[in-house]
């Protein structure tokens, strides 16, 4: 454990004692700024990992080592109780998180040598972030200590279970808890079937505390999908390109040797009840499709559905509601002139080839431009008026009055400025995807076309065109290894970003016929992304203020 981990660890109850005297936010966010490595234990993304478990049972869970409170977070939107279990520091920082979030569903109970005496075994889901006993060389002692958890679950319930694996590669920087039981894959299985349950085991990537690729370890047809997929995935280093060539030769008994033996996390479902009565295995039966991978994204969940001979065909996307199991898969079918945004809880629709926009590839981002210029021109509508762009920075306005970092920017003479450069321009409306950004623009290179995925609540039927070319760029900037000296613009950015920008520019302005100051438009999209992030909660925000004091310190 390096000395950032230790002095983290060391320092929880001084966080604590500054969350009491200058609020959760500022403590926190000042926290992250401090260690950024640790960002992931406030997003409650993580609670994800436990989404294919729902059984339709949705009146009672349980936490064990429940961190900072991820887990329970995201779970208190699916259950109507959820019990949080820890050690002192971190329980008495997670009551500050939800009394600051205004969720009230959420019991908090502090980790002692007798704490599962004051449970009953009524749960729907317990979830066991890591196993941490003090025996934790004895098998026999985690064997017991496993089998009183068991005893928690009622008929229907799920033990879910995230591990680390000893032996597995670390692809992101993580915390390793060295003092606590730690096993391979073999091991974990062992204790786990000793239990007498029904157990599902699944991979995870990169780690089982941010699981946003995962599939069922015996599924070897998803799992040669991802191999042969890696680099595409994980496309922003260029390192996992070559991690990716390598996947692609194994055959199938070496797949699985790898990932038992590599894999960096496994999460383990282990069910009382037999009749596999999962949202996941409800989107088998329905769908008919057998090999299914997970992926994780901030508002909602996605199944990737592949068919016998590997080849992904439907994409089904459920949103973080409760369920009862009995919801019907909606389905869906998007054409450019027509963009439909449903409200169902879990709808399906085709699958669409191509890899992520590679922002090195002027041709693939001409073709992008192509695209957005053909769906705005099927979508035009009224013109814009001054009035539409007085809300707009009226609703970025007053989110920003209440985020204290704001206080360094000068964003009240930003949103000015923004207005002025629509005055006296004549714009139509068109529709706008709203996070028209590199992951979700794949580029067909056998049919030279560019397909856009992720269409949410984010879209917009009548709006603002600039939107999408502008946030494209800026997103362009922030996946760059040196974005800092991006946002500095002059000599300090890069010829790739500038020659990026001037594609991106010259379009805008060929398309819509007028001139903007493409800086000042990009502060208020940054502004109003920074809105959206804080929103969705986790410390995903603190990047976009980062890389507003850098554009308050070097432009006009």
């Amino acid at each position: 454990m390096n000395n950032s981990y230790k002095e983290k660890n060391s320092n929880l109850f001084l966080l604590l004692d500054k969350i009491k005297k200058e609020g959760y936010s500022n403590s926190i966010n000042n926290f992250i700024n401090k260690y950024p490595e640790f960002g992931y234990r406030f997003d409650k993304e993580q609670g994800s990992m436990v989404f294919r478990s729902i059984n339709g049972n949705n009146t009672k869970c349980l936490v064990i080592n429940s961190d900072l409170g991820n887990i329970p977070e995201f779970l208190s939107q699916l259950f109507d109780k959820v019990i949080s279990i820890d050690t002192e520091e971190k329980i008495l920082i997670q009551i500050e998180r939800f009394k600051n979030k205004k969720i009230n569903n959420v019991q908090f109970e502090i980790l002692e040598s007798n704490y599962m005496s004051i449970l009953t075994n009524d749960f729907d889901l317990i979830v066991l972030n890591d196993i941490k006993i003090k025996n934790y060389n004895s098998k026999k002692e985690i064997e017991k200590y496993l089998n009183s958890i068991k005893y928690l679950l009622n008929e229907k319930g799920c033990l879910c279970v995230a591990v680390q694996n000893k032996t597995g590669i670390r692809v992101i920087n993580e915390e390793v808890n060295n003092n606590k039981y730690v096993n391979n894959f073999n091991g974990y299985n062992s204790l786990l079937h000793s239990l007498g349950l029904n157990i599902d085991s699944y991979w995870a990537l990169p780690s089982h505390n941010q699981a946003h690729y995962s599939g069922k370890i015996s599924d070897d047809v998803s799992l040669k999908w991802f191999f042969h997929n890696f680099d595409k995935k994980f496309f922003v280093d260029n390192k996992f390109k070559i991690i990716g060539k390598f996947l692609k030769i194994l055959n199938k008994k070496m797949r699985k040797l790898l990932l038992i033996k590599f894999c960096p996390s496994f999460l383990f479902y282990c069910y009382k009840d037999q009749s596999c009565n999962t949202l996941e295995y409800k989107i088998q039966r329905e769908t008919g499709y057998e090999n299914i991978i997970q992926n994780i994204r901030p508002t909602k969940i996605l199944y990737f559905l592949l068919n016998n001979f590997g080849n992904p065909e439907k994409v089904v996307t459920c949103n973080h509601k409760k369920y009862d199991l009995t919801e019907k898969i909606f389905e869906i079918n998007r054409n450019l002139s027509e963009i439909k945004i449903t409200d169902e809880k879990i709808s399906i629709e085709n699958w669409l080839d191509g890899v992520p926009l590679d922002k090195s590839n002027h041709d693939d981002l001409k073709l992008t431009m192509n695209w957005l210029k053909t769906f705005q021109n099927k979508t035009k509508s009224e013109f814009l008026d001054i009035h539409d762009i007085e809300q707009e920075i009226e609703q970025v306005k007053n989110k920003l009055d209440s985020i204290p970092e704001m206080s360094e920017i000068p964003y009240e003479n930003w949103l000015d400025d923004y207005k002025h450069e629509f005055i006296g321009k004549k714009i139509q409306k068109t529709a706008v995807h709203g996070d028209f950004q590199v992951r979700n623009i794949l580029v067909d290179h056998k049919k030279l076309q560019v397909n856009v995925i992720d269409w949410d609540w984010r879209y917009e039927e009548k709006g603002n065109p600039i939107y999408d070319f502008i946030w494209l760029a800026t997103n362009m900037m922030m996946l760059s290894k040196i974005f800092e000296k991006e946002f500095e613009y002059g000599t300090s950015q890069s010829n790739e970003i500038k020659k990026l920008i001037t594609i991106i520019e010259d379009t805008l302005k060929e398309h819509l016929q007028v001139n903007f100051d493409f800086i000042k438009l990009q502060k208020f999209m940054i502004l109003r992304f920074l809105t959206i992030r804080i929103k969705q909660g986790g410390n995903g925000h603190l990047l976009y203020i980062d890389i507003l004091k850098i554009l308050s310190k070097n432009t006009n």
